[in-house]
């Protein structure tokens, strides 16, 4: 009669060594890992600026008045928040208003989003930062006509990082960094300042 042959199990220092094993490729891929999240969320972050700005051309064109989309340090949910925000060409909340009638005198709010949105902690800074820039005289306002295109000559940048998480790719750090570029014509980009010209995340001039 044949014996089965009993089975064979992990010794002590087996199990000791696989952990030891999986702890070493856990330390490693961690930074890694790191970095990849806090790219993905400036990704999303950029997403959310860039579909503030649709927002603003299409209605513009809907309405065919003019249409604003205004970054600014104003909570989004102050009173009246359309006639009483304050530009600012670092504001991390944007909202995007209409005019109420074609002398522009007053707004209606179409949307508005504070740059904590989806943050654990209301009193923490946003989880990005904004710079932006534009022709002579930008306060942070970007205004669309009827056409689509906006009211000035030359094409507004909003740059956007993550200070907090590292130095963008630019400047020698590991972030993604991203950037919305607007033409007078209303063309909308959102495109990774770094990326070579080959690259199609590429910002095209």
């Amino acid at each position: 009669m044949l014996r089965q042959a009993g089975s064979r199990g992990f010794t002590l220092v087996e199990l000791m060594v696989g952990v030891a094993l999986i702890a070493i490729a856990l330390g490693l891929g961690a930074p890694a890992m790191g970095t990849y999240l806090q790219n993905a969320k400036l990704a999303s972050a950029t997403q959310t600026y860039f579909s503030g700005v649709q927002t603003a051309r299409a209605e513009a064109i809907h309405r065919n008045l003019a249409v604003e989309f205004v970054l600014t340090d104003t909570a989004v949910d102050t009173a009246d928040l359309a006639n009483s925000l304050t530009p600012s060409v670092s504001g991390v909340n944007w909202a995007v208003r209409a005019a109420s009638d074609v002398s522009g005198a007053a707004y209606t709010l179409i949307e508005a989003k504070s740059g904590k949105e989806g943050t654990v902690d209301n009193n923490a800074p946003a989880p990005v930062q904004i710079s932006a820039s534009g022709p002579s005289g930008f306060d942070g306002t970007i205004s669309f006509n009827g056409f689509g295109g906006t009211s000035d000559s030359g094409a507004y940048t909003l740059d956007i990082s993550n200070s907090a998480a590292g130095a963008c790719v630019a400047a020698g750090g590991s972030i993604r960094c991203k950037r919305i570029r607007i033409t007078p014509g209303g063309q909308i980009q959102a495109c990774d300042p770094a990326a070579s010209a080959a690259d199609s995340r590429a910002c095209s001039e």
